[in-house]
């Protein structure tokens, strides 16, 4: 045994040190080699999206080898690695909420988990394409590990899932009976005589940019993700999420991505790795409507903007008394603090309705901003698990209710679809209280990632559901080439109703093209399209043809 051992700690593990766990180890919450002395613990403990600070501290560590979260199906790869590392784990135990929407209401909800990942994967392993029934989107092992050896972890460590036997208990019950497993579970010969670790499939190269922020538009939230998924994929930067970490991501500065219809759930473009339902929509806007904060969880969006955390109700309150103090917007009064809600020496402030509150005053107010960030607190969190979303901003523009949005932090790849349906139902809520209709949502993520272990099967979506557009309509407006006399003419046109805004004339396509593109911008594709028809012009044009927009020259 002290061979084995030896030989699991001189392993070479994904950053290019030595040790075990060999994959994504910064962000194991406990494991034996990183956190103790490395021995022959047998058992792995997962608790999916509880938070570690209610479980670590309660969990015993006899006999226990290494202790995660578990967020995503993807999260599978890495756990395999991990587990042909270190052949001595035969167990593993299964516990915690389900779903990033802690409510009970709505655990089993939702069929494409991390948990049912991992039941399935134990249940009946991978098929002979190297997927997991009912995940085939989800889930994607590295070409360099070989089937055999996924099926061996598959079939010699046992799941013991708490949740499936233990349904009505409370986490501290599942807990207590995760102790008690962790000393009494029979010890097994291990599954393989040696260790193993593999190489990485490399990383594609991206095409070069010219770096800073992305735009991409959409009309609903499934278009605009693919268009999304796009530019990260063809542009994005190779980047660590993290010093000391294997976790390599694509990743762009400052993405923006504006969507026209947000309120629009039609899912029948569904091209996200874990497909959408409308309940899992549901499910989630429901949290994010709400000021409750679930137990096992460090925050939810919906807790930090709807009961911001105040130290002090005095201060607050002495809002109202202090003469110093003027609202010229409003004037002094009770209403101020109406959407306070005190608690002894602390308060809760929930900032959307102060948003609407304030909206109803002055609809055109540029000061309309919630928060989630608390900087005392982010004093000691930055290190683990900071909220994503910073800031958001509603304004009333051309009578709409536009809301932007901005994370400080973005997978892109699961947690931007889910993320963009919560922040609709806030533009939704907002709108309605004021009885103004929905405009843009703008969602800007300032780091936008693709995780390096979701690169095949975002490929794979992009080739499925990304198509070629067949149309070239441009919200900017669209364009009459024709020829004038001796000269090429082109106007643009406002795209509803038909009025010639600008004109320019010229001989040449490229004197043309030179000009427009110095006054105006447009999308790539319709840019594209003018110039084709420009070209065609002037050729009509120099051989004394006759030329007619989007019709083939008669040579």
């Amino acid at each position: 045994m002290a061979g084995l051992i030896d030989e699991i700690k001189n392993q070479k593990d994904s950053t290019g040190g030595k040790g075990w766990p060999v994959v994504v180890k910064d962000r194991v919450s406990f494991a034996v080699g990183k956190d103790a002395e490395l021995n022959d613990a047998q058992v792995s403990v997962t608790f999916l999206w509880t938070m570690r600070d209610v479980i670590m501290p309660k969990l015993s560590k006899e006999n226990l080898a290494i202790a995660t979260n578990f967020y995503t199906p993807a999260g599978l790869a890495g756990m395999v690695r991990n587990l042909l590392a270190n052949p001595q784990i035969r167990y593993m135990i299964m516990l915690g909420n389900e779903y990033a929407c802690a409510s009970p209401n709505n655990q089993g909800l939702q069929q494409v988990t991390s948990a049912n990942a991992i039941r399935a994967f134990f249940k009946q392993g991978i098929t002979g394409e190297r997927k997991i029934p009912g995940f085939e989107s989800a889930v994607y092992f590295d070409k360099n590990i070989p089937t055999g050896m996924i099926q061996k972890v598959s079939e010699n460590v046992q799941l013991i899932d708490l949740n499936s036997e233990m349904p009505n208990a409370s986490l501290d019950e599942k807990i207590e009976r995760a102790n008690e497993l962790l000393k009494t579970l029979e010890k097994k010969k291990v599954f393989l005589e040696n260790p193993v670790v593999f190489a990485f499939e490399e990383m594609g190269e991206s095409l070069p940019f010219e770096g800073g922020p992305l735009l991409v538009q959409g009309k609903t939230i499934p278009e605009t993700w693919l268009e999304m998924i796009h530019a990260i994929y063809t542009y994005g930067r190779k980047n660590l999420m993290n010093a000391n970490t294997d976790r390599w991501v694509k990743e762009i500065n400052n993405m923006a991505c504006v969507i026209e219809d947000a309120q629009n759930m039609d899912l029948s473009l569904n091209p996200f790795l874990i497909p959408l339902t409308v309940e899992k929509i549901r499910a989630y806007q429901s949290e994010i409507l709400s000021p409750e904060l679930p137990a096992g969880k460090a925050y939810t969006y919906g807790n930090k903007l709807r009961a911001y955390y105040s130290p002090s109700s005095k201060e607050l309150k002495e809002l109202l008394e202090n003469d110093a103090i003027q609202n010229f917007e409003f004037g002094k009064g009770e209403f101020i603090l109406e959407n306070v809600k005190f608690n002894g020496e602390k308060a809760e402030i929930n900032q959307v309705k102060d948003m609407i509150e304030t909206l109803k005053r002055d609809p055109y107010s540029k000061a309309i901003v919630a928060v989630t960030w608390h900087p005392a607190d982010e004093l000691l969190r930055k290190h683990k698990s900071s909220p994503c979303l910073v800031m958001i901003q509603a304004m009333v523009q051309d009578e709409k209710l536009n809301l932007t949005v901005y994370f400080r932090s973005h997978d892109m790849v699961q947690g931007w679809p889910e993320n963009a349906y919560g922040m609709a139902a806030i533009q939704k809520e907002i709108a309605e209280a004021i009885k103004v209709p929905c405009g843009l949502l703008i969602i800007i993520s300032s780091s936008a990632q693709i995780y390096n272990n979701y690169y095949q099967q975002v490929e794979t979506a992009l080739k499925l559901y990304r198509k070629p557009r067949k149309d070239f309509r441009d919200a900017k407006g669209n364009f009459l080439v024709e020829l004038k006399g001796e000269e090429i003419s082109c106007t643009l046109m406002h795209p509803e109703s038909s009025q010639a805004l600008r004109m320019w004339g010229g001989k040449t396509a490229k004197e043309l093209y030179s000009r427009i593109s110095n006054d105006i911008s447009m999308q790539g594709s319709h840019a594209m399209y003018l110039g084709t028809e420009l070209q065609k012009a002037e050729i009509a044009l120099k051989k004394g043809i006759s030329f007619e927009q989007d019709k083939e020259l008669k040579i």
